[in-house]
């Protein structure tokens, strides 16, 4: 009965997302810092983050909360995909080396204990040497 009544109240409404996600982490994190020094700013950020989430669940003005969600994760998916390859990158450096092509940057990987290899990028096809 509850739930058919939430249910019914939230219809229509934008909910949560991603974006909502993180700025309750980041007002739990941040009303964690505030405790810890004893800076009551840091507790009305906090608050206010907690605010501008529960605003975004409840907006029925779902065109403005995507647009806000597509320009967070503008910024957020490069940051994730940095966090990814680094963990990909920690998890494999026994079996890998990886490094970056001089050209265009691409990161590339190759088998460790092969010495020195000559690699050719996929992207822009420069040769150069690696050590393994």
């Amino acid at each position: 009965m509850f739930l058919e009544k939430l249910r019914r109240f939230m219809y229509g409404r934008y909910g949560t997302d991603e974006l909502n996600l993180v700025l309750m982490i980041l007002g739990i994190i941040v009303m964690f810092l505030s405790r810890i020094f004893w800076f009551w700013p840091l507790a009305i950020i906090s608050y206010a983050l907690y605010i501008y989430a529960l605003f975004r669940m409840f907006s029925r003005n779902i065109p403005a909360r995507q647009k806000e969600y597509y320009s967070f994760l503008k910024v957020w998916t490069p940051v994730q995909k940095w966090f990814r390859i680094k963990k990909t990158a920690f998890r494999e450096r026994k079996q890998y080396k990886y490094f970056r092509c001089p050209g265009c940057r691409q990161q590339l990987r190759a088998p460790r204990g092969r010495g020195k290899i000559l690699v050719t990028c996929q992207r822009c096809h420069k040769q150069f040497k690696q050590k393994t």
